[in-house]
């Protein structure tokens, strides 16, 4: 007998709706808009499930993918999921300025749940990744953009989520750097129970996931395999 695997993130009867201030003719002095970013979604994804999510630019992507982390509350419905969520959307997890990059990855991997134990390993891997060097003991006030991109996605990739959602991948340092850290993040992927990757990449889409979700002006479009969404997500664009 085959068990079922139980869902990870249950959507239901979900909406986001935004304010946006606009000034028209008619109203010189502006007044608010109602904007629905997302509407009635109902999504269920299961457990080991990589799912790739595809739509324009402002079709509501990173909108979902706030929701499921928790950052955006819904107008309506509801949001369930099971397990540690990651949201990798940039390469700051919350460093502090003053402290040290060594010292801020102390103060937030016990801030993530990173335990004593766990730590002189969960600390190494990031040091030996960045590969900044004597600058892993400087204050990260005195980073380049690059330093801080090396170390950020050294340290996100160090964790253990149940459910990643990734808003594209981010593209911080050279080419070779990218290369390793392309690597790093295919290992991140395997060791995460369930994976979201919202992406323009149809090559990413293709080559990793399963299932394929296409939002359109907030709605969805199609869920369906990965194959027949990119094909939908072609012909409503164009590209290809």
């Amino acid at each position: 007998m085959v068990l079922k695997k139980s869902s990870a993130i249950e959507i239901s009867n979900f909406s986001v709706d935004y304010h946006i201030f606009k000034r028209t003719r008619k109203k010189p002095l502006g007044d608010f808009e109602n904007f629905n970013a997302l509407k009635n979604l109902e999504i269920n994804i299961r457990e080991g499930e990589i799912v790739a999510l595809l739509g324009r630019n402002g079709a509501g992507k990173s909108t979902l993918l706030k929701c499921i982390a928790g950052l955006l509350r819904p107008s309506k419905g509801k949001i369930i999921t099971r397990g540690r969520v990651i949201l990798l959307a940039g390469a700051d997890p919350g460093f502090i300025p003053e402290l040290t990059g060594r010292q801020n990855v102390i103060e937030l991997a016990l801030a993530y749940g990173i335990s004593k134990e766990e730590m002189p390993d969960f600390i190494n891997s990031i040091e030996k990744f960045a590969d900044i060097g004597e600058a892993f003991d400087r204050k990260f006030l005195g980073y380049s953009s690059g330093m801080r991109g090396k170390v950020g996605f050294g340290f996100i990739t160090a964790l253990n989520p149940d459910i990643l959602l990734m808003d594209e991948t981010l593209g911080v340092g050279d080419r070779e750097f990218r290369k390793k850290a392309s690597k790093r993040l295919e290992g991140f992927i395997e060791r995460s129970g369930t994976v979201i990757i919202s992406t323009h990449s149809l090559g990413l889409a293709k080559d990793m996931c399963s299932r394929g979700i296409v939002l359109d002006k907030g709605i969805i479009a199609i869920d369906s395999d990965a194959e027949e969404a990119i094909s939908h997500y072609i012909n409503m664009t164009g590209t290809g």
